[in-house]
């Protein structure tokens, strides 16, 4: 990959790679560890301080986390994303994930309506036996219609079944996106 450097007037020298755009492309995680995020009403879903993770219950979808970001500089805008959410599978049964999310841009409306009830369309690995980290998987967000840098957005997380019994421990939730720079050369323009 061929390496040039750019001397800037404020006196910043840059790296800039020079080079095909695959080389500095590609996927990426926006992550969002349950050991952090904003809970629900009355502090639920539950913690685990033994597996370290969120308990979401059987049958109960008010047991909602809250999780509210913006996306990173490297985001390639207007592209697509894709979530999806760690959880510890323990049967064949498979449970209901849910999802509420917005996006917006800086400077648009933050009030615009949640995309309700987005159920997991699929799970990443087929269950054997024992215990597994699983991952549920949304079908991809078409974010076209962002245009800005740092597009914020606002998703709620929450279990909605009565398939399997008992709570299921979530260890957290994330966000892949496609990148397509290193970040912007500006602080609020790519």
């Amino acid at each position: 990959m061929a390496r040039h450097w750019r001397h800037r007037r404020d006196g910043l020298s840059v790296l800039l790679a020079m080079a095909r755009i695959h080389e500095h492309c590609g996927w990426d995680d926006l992550r969002f560890p349950f050991t952090r995020d904003r809970l629900g009403v009355a502090d639920k879903p539950d913690y685990d301080f033994t597996e370290h993770g969120l308990l979401f219950p059987q049958n109960d979808a008010t047991e909602i986390i809250h999780i509210s970001d913006q996306m990173p500089h490297r985001w390639k805008i207007g592209s697509s994303v894709r979530p999806h959410l760690h959880f510890v599978q323990d049967e064949a049964q498979v449970s209901v994930w849910k999802i509420d999310y917005r996006w917006y841009d800086n400077e648009g409306d933050p009030t615009v309506a949640f995309a309700s009830g987005v159920a997991n369309t699929g799970f990443a690995f087929t269950y054997s036996s024992g215990s597994i980290l699983q991952i549920a998987t949304w079908a991809a967000i078409d974010l076209s219609a962002i245009s800005g840098l740092s597009a914020f957005f606002d998703i709620r997380v929450y279990r909605d079944d009565n398939v399997v019994a008992g709570d299921i421990l979530g260890k957290g939730f994330d966000i892949h996106y496609i990148h397509d720079s290193i970040g912007s050369a500006e602080e609020y323009v790519k």
